[in-house]
């Protein structure tokens, strides 16, 4: 795929910016959609997987230039992943206006002690991107086993069969569209894994990561939105198999725009801040509209473009505030964020 900035990836970098971005967008708009333009919003979703692969990246290719005991990446993942995104529970919990049901504390504490991935009424509560986190966090959780099973000879085969068999079993038990099943982290596994393995040939042979033509990009990008787009249109147990059409779609499309350049620069500055993004956004529109209010429908791209800078500019002062917490905890307590 491309080039190294200051011993980083950059396409990693931009996708992972790039993919926060269709998110969120989609997240805003289609509430406000219908019909066909409703359904093609999720394509912006799809951006996860990418996200998810990414990850899969970042982990593999830090512990490859600094192995960490289990304990201690633990105590560094959770650090950057869990602290941040409790804190954005209890203000949500604390907001009047925000998640009215009866069982908010209930849900809190499921958030809290992390629980929640294990129960379909509160997986969702306090946003509805929030099962995200379940799933990396169950990720981390299972790291030692994901190095052994990289390890093997074929490790991105095992670990796509792993998730297709696991696909197969939601779809036989009808927990298709339950988020704690489809959800779970072993449906992804196979992204996760991908992304390890490109780490493992930057680690080694950066130039081999080099980017397709435009041509073979735009070729799978159509093909994939066609499988993808079928999928999604008939719905049910078809979504749960519709993971690796989704990804190499979307990733196409992506380093596409890549590629064109115009708006790298503005990507890779959001990749600093995605995950406190992806945390608040949903937060941050609610209580947009709400101080607006009811509006007429030539006041909603006022407000659209309201909530959307208001979100990214609260998520960049977010990230500048855990920036600054895990400095003095990682220097009272000597642990690297």
């Amino acid at each position: 795929m491309g080039e190294t900035v200051s011993n980083r990836y950059e396409p990693v970098d931009f996708l992972k910016g790039f993919s926060i971005f269709t998110i969120v967008l989609m997240h805003l708009l289609q509430p406000h959609s219908q019909g066909f333009l409703n359904k093609s919003m999720a394509f912006g979703g799809a951006g996860v997987h990418v996200f998810i692969l990414c990850s899969g990246f970042g982990l593999y290719l830090s512990w490859l230039r600094k192995p960490l005991g289990y304990v201690a990446f633990l105590k560094r993942r959770f650090m950057r992943v869990y602290v941040p995104y409790i804190l954005v529970i209890l203000v949500s919990a604390v907001i009047p206006s925000y998640y009215q049901q009866p069982d908010k504390w209930g849900a809190m504490m499921s958030h809290l002690f992390l629980f929640k991935m294990f129960f379909p009424e509160w997986e969702n509560s306090f946003g509805g991107q929030m099962w995200f986190v379940s799933t990396i966090i169950q990720f981390y959780i299972s790291w030692p086993l994901l190095l052994r099973l990289f390890n093997k000879r074929g490790g991105v085969i095992y670990s796509l069969l792993i998730s297709l068999a696991w696909a197969t079993t939601v779809a036989a038990l009808g927990k298709s569209d339950v988020r704690v099943w489809n959800s779970f982290f072993l449906q992804y596994l196979w992204e996760f894994v991908l992304g390890m393995y490109l780490a493992g040939v930057f680690k080694r042979h950066p130039e081999k990561l080099v980017l397709p033509e435009w041509w073979k990009l735009l070729t799978v990008g159509l093909i994939g939105m066609l499988l993808t787009g079928m999928a999604g249109f008939m719905g049910g147990a078809w979504k749960v198999f519709n993971d690796i059409p989704s990804l190499f779609a979307y990733m196409s499309v992506a380093l596409l725009v890549y590629k064109s350049r115009v708006l790298n620069r503005f990507f890779i500055f959001t990749n600093k801040f995605s995950y406190e993004w992806y945390l608040i956004h949903i937060l941050v529109f609610a209580c947009v509209f709400h101080l607006f209010g009811d509006v007429s429908n030539r006041h909603l791209l006022f407000k659209l473009m309201t909530a959307l800078v208001t979100s990214y500019i609260i998520a960049y002062l977010y990230n500048l505030l855990n920036d600054g917490w895990k400095r003095i905890w990682g220097k009272h307590f000597k642990i690297s964020s």
